[in-house]
């Protein structure tokens, strides 16, 4: 379900599915860049928005529990943000081991490069825990490209 949320928001709800996904993306993409921002900008809250969807999405519901992620996103002009809030298993990306780099190629691993993405591209990045059982994430990009749009 993807709706304005009033005053220069996108409030976007995801429940699973490669389909509905895509369209969250897209639909982000085309309120940043109505809103202002820029290319860059919008590609790289569109790459963040499907790193922690899948991963909340697809891990943090293991344990049982009725997947649904809602999204708020938002510019201001020189910052555009996500808001995430669901109620799957506790899970703090801005404390969370981040594995080695590997020496090699051969080395590697699937998986474990969300973590180091998120914390590299976000400028702000707070996590929390309430006291409900959700979980908070909050993400702040500079929109280093705005004037380029």
């Amino acid at each position: 379900m993807i709706r304005a949320a009033g005053g220069g928001r996108l409030r976007i709800v995801l429940l699973g599915g490669a389909e509905e996904l895509r369209a969250a993306q897209l639909a982000l993409t085309a309120f940043l860049r109505d809103q202002g921002a820029g290319p860059r900008t919008a590609a790289r809250a569109e790459l963040l928005l499907e790193e922690l969807a899948l991963n909340t999405l697809g891990h943090g519901f293991e344990g049982g529990g009725t997947p649904e992620l809602p999204v708020t996103a938002w510019h201001d002009g020189a910052r555009c943000g996500l808001d995430f809030e669901d109620r799957g298993a506790p899970f703090d990306p801005t404390t969370a081991t981040v594995p080695d780099r590997p020496g090699s190629l051969r080395q590697a691993r699937i998986g474990g490069l969300g973590v180091p993405l998120v914390r590299r591209t976000a400028a702000e990045l707070t996590y929390e825990r309430t006291a409900d059982g959700r979980n908070r994430l909050h993400l702040v990009l500079p929109d280093e490209d705005a004037s380029i749009g």
